[in-house]
């Protein structure tokens, strides 16, 4: 099984990015399959689909993605990882490790 693992390191407040993370990646139409479930406890979203589950940990000056892929959703390891990095690149001084 695939997983992304990215952490990114920002300016940005853990509030900020959630509200980022509402906006620009919940509504992306390439998301939301991997998106079925999607909710928020704390700062933390978890994730769920038939492509895989996860989440996305966020605190000041970072966020930490962890998804576990499914053998379908492996195959599209490569796109998701590349609209995660693009996105959350656009927060302020945003790097992804």
């Amino acid at each position: 099984m695939a997983t992304i693992r990215k952490s990114i390191e920002t300016e940005a407040t853990a509030e900020e990015m959630k509200s980022y993370i509402n906006l620009k990646l919940l509504s992306r139409n390439e998301l939301q399959a991997l998106f079925d479930s999607a909710f928020w406890h704390g700062d933390t979203l978890h994730i769920s689909s038939k492509l895989g589950k996860g989440t996305i940990a966020l605190s000041d000056n970072k966020a930490d993605i962890v998804i576990e892929l499914s053998l379908f959703g492996g195959v599209a390891k490569k796109t998701l990882e590349n609209i995660f990095e693009s996105e959350l690149k656009k927060l302020p001084s945003g790097k992804v490790k």
